[in-house]
């Protein structure tokens, strides 16, 4: 790789830039911190606004695929997070000869060399050399090693807002209409909550708590099925961040009485994301629970849902029947709605017509006509269920059975040629047929419709890049009821970058 006196050079040679431009250029990035890039396309040095592909050619420079490698601690935290990510640039290696490497994607940054020795500021040190990658590998390098960049920026506000410069507290008298709204789109404010739904998604959170409790305002973040606290805001920003949340989902601000229903449709990092929001009065203030769907999320196959290898034949086995009622059933966050749409998808031929009916439509599926329940207006699964057997489906999914007409219709709809799947909140399967029974489908037309039904949950796994192996005890063979000779293979979570 080139070094910035030959980049200079070469620069000055082809009649790029000139070194004066280039010099003026390191002076304003050095005072500003600003990444040179930046500083570059500011003084239209950069027309087209990026390096052209050439400008890689003229210097020599060639894009390097990174080979694997776990970087060492000490010389992360040689670089600060926000340089990091504003620069683009990653620790690599410390060399035995003085040479620091840092990896990059923007050839620029072999200009700004001797910035990045200030900054790393180790003793020793007496070249810093810029590899180039690609910036693939280059998001994927920022993301594992600067990825908590979000919380520690929400961690950062948080402690703004609890100091005195930074007025976010609602008058003690309570405040309604206009004054609540302006409070609700102060900047600060809209901040933390654009901070709190990015760090959710970064996490892969399936839902965000806002919990005011009697002394703190809590946030939690549910992940795989567990509740964790990630923050906890200063209790006195609480109502102006419930506020936020309840303008954005087009919520009555003025309405605490009264539990509320609304929705948020945001654009993050180009995905839409759909938030359902839920509000519910206590004796401390609102709480607030934020349900995020991200209909862009990748769908799973079946085999990858865990099945055990006897399930799994049972259950591709069900999914052959051209009629009938089969039924998912397990607690709330289970994965229910997963299973049932890698089965749909698995089935989504040309020669057949899938409908769905769902409240709400959680993942689109090409090829599927997806109906959202609106019971605002009347349109409940019952009454969509209705309309679907006038619309000729092959194979339909009812998002859950809540009531007796919608179990009578989806029973019928199985007997006369239909494919119906459905959930039911019960803990065991065979609790599906005493629940449909209680709703009052006769017990003949379930032993005639229902052709399997199959309880779930969901289970944490350990994180593949660190698990670690050991060797179980007598308790724990006990306990697992290995038996004697059995070989058994017992990891435990260790906890890594990756996780």
């Amino acid at each position: 790789m080139p070094t910035k006196k030959e980049v200079i050079n070469i620069i000055s040679n082809i009649g790029l830039w000139d070194k004066k431009s280039i010099d003026a250029a390191l002076e304003e990035q050095e005072a500003t911190g600003n990444s040179l890039k930046e500083v570059f396309q500011n003084r239209g040095m950069l027309p087209f606004g990026e390096v052209s592909p050439s400008f890689y050619f003229q210097l020599g420079i060639v894009q390097k695929e990174l080979p694997p490698r776990e970087i060492p601690a000490d010389l992360l935290t040689v670089i600060p997070p926000k340089i990091a990510r504003n620069h683009r640039i990653v620790p690599w290696d410390r060399r035995e000869d003085g040479r620091f490497i840092l990896v990059s994607d923007d050839p620029l940054n072999i200009l700004a060399a001797d910035y990045f020795k200030k900054i790393i500021g180790m003793e020793g040190i007496k070249e810093v050399e810029v590899m180039i990658t690609f910036p693939s590998e280059m998001d994927q390098l920022l993301e594992k090693y600067y990825g908590k960049e979000t919380m520690e920026d929400l961690t950062q506000m948080l402690q703004e807002a609890s100091s005195a410069t930074i007025d976010l507290e609602l008058p003690e008298a309570e405040v309604e209409g206009e004054d609540e709204e302006t409070i609700a789109l102060q900047a600060p404010v809209v901040k933390i909550c654009n901070l709190i739904f990015v760090e959710a998604l970064r996490r892969r959170a399936s839902d965000i708590h806002l919990e005011p409790l009697e002394k703190k305002f809590r946030v939690r973040f549910r992940i795989d099925g567990v509740l964790y606290e990630v923050v906890s805001p200063p209790k006195r920003i609480e109502k102006a961040v419930i506020a936020r949340i309840k303008l954005m989902a087009k919520m009555d601000l003025a309405e605490k009485r009264l539990p509320q229903d609304g929705r948020i449709m945001l654009d993050i990092g180009g995905r839409p994301i759909d938030f359902r929001v839920s509000s519910l009065p206590g004796i401390y203030g609102e709480s607030m629970v934020l349900r995020i769907l991200d209909k862009t999320s990748m769908l799973k196959g079946l085999e990858e849902l865990g099945f055990l290898p006897d399930d799994f034949e049972r259950w591709k086995e069900l999914l052959k029947y051209s009629a009938g009622l089969i039924l998912v059933t397990g607690p709330t966050g289970s994965g229910k709605t997963t299973t049932l749409y890698a089965a749909l998808n698995a089935l989504n031929t040309m020669d057949r017509k899938l409908m769905t009916v769902e409240e709400p439509v959680e993942y689109q599926i090409p090829g599927i006509n997806q109906t959202p329940v609106n019971t605002e207006i009347g349109l409940t699964f019952a009454s969509v269920l209705r309309s679907f057997l006038r619309q000729s489906p092959d194979i339909i999914l009812v998002g859950e059975i809540r009531d007796f007409e919608t179990a009578d219709i989806a029973v019928r709809a199985a007997l006369t040629g239909h494919l119906v799947f459905s959930t039911l909140h019960t803990n065991d399967a065979p609790g599906a047929i005493t629940r449909l029974i209680d709703m009052g489908v006769p017990p003949f037309l379930i032993a005639s419709s229902v052709q399997g039904v199959m309880a779930q949950r969901l289970v944490r796994v350990l994180c593949p890049y660190c698990k670690e192996k050991i060797e179980p005890d007598e308790e724990m063979k006990r306990k697992l009821r290995v038996q004697e000779g059995e070989e058994l293979n017992v990891c435990i979570p260790k906890g890594c970058n990756e996780c």
